[in-house]
């Protein structure tokens, strides 16, 4: 049987106090830890963001087709300089480096702004002709 199965009427805020006296010592224990290991992750994440950016630039020199619907907003703007250009007219993030360029799609980027894709595709192509 478990020890909060046998306590009895007023005692539970006894036992609230000791178990999160217990909780709080297992958590410190581990924070002590696991503070060297944060601090090495967090100073791997700009070379590796850097990475990450330039084998973005990388490949989508490698694929010279047209802008598509499927492509990032990161490889959209490592694919023309001018790019940055039509997403600020758009209200699209201008800056090669946004938050969510990595992720999110030309196609997710229209419809999160609320304008049709063949108009942002029709005006990133114009940058190819």
């Amino acid at each position: 049987m478990s020890r909060l199965a046998t306590v009895r009427p007023g005692e539970a805020e006894r036992v609230r106090k000791w178990l999160t006296a217990a909780v709080t010592g297992q958590l410190n224990e581990r924070k002590v830890l696991m503070e060297p290991l944060r601090k090495d992750l967090d100073a791997l994440v700009p070379p590796t963001d850097a990475l990450d950016d330039a084998l973005v630039a990388a490949l989508s020199r490698l694929d010279p087709g047209p802008f598509r619907g499927e492509m990032t907003v990161h490889a959209a703007h490592a694919r023309h300089p001018g790019v940055g250009r039509i997403f600020a007219s758009r209200g699209l993030p201008a800056c090669p480096a946004c938050a969510v360029g990595a992720d999110e799609t030309l196609a997710e980027a229209a419809e999160a702004e609320g304008f049709p894709l063949s108009e942002l595709l029709a005006d990133l192509r114009g940058l190819q002709t």
